[in-house]
């Protein structure tokens, strides 16, 4: 990648993987496709239900994991409908 970095002349080099920004940006794409939707909150935490992976996460963290919290909170940020 460093190649096609300096011939498309970024400056910085490239991009550095960043696990937890990449899990924001995520968060807060989440949070808005819910909000294009028009769903309320409630909703959304249903269709979090849906999705094992975020299910299986709550329970090892004993409550709300960290994608369902950051999606919640992406989604209050973004304000009521």
């Amino acid at each position: 990648m460093r190649p096609l970095a300096e011939a498309a002349g970024f400056k910085e080099g490239v991009h550095k993987w960043n696990e937890a920004e990449r899990a924001q940006l995520r968060a807060e794409l989440d949070a808005a496709y819910f909000r294009l939707y028009g769903l309320d909150r409630e909703e959304v935490d249903y269709v979090l239900d849906q999705f094992q992976g975020v299910v299986k996460e709550d329970a090892a963290h004993g409550g709300a994991g960290p994608t369902r919290r950051a999606i919640l909170e992406a989604f209050d940020a973004l304000g009521e409908r």
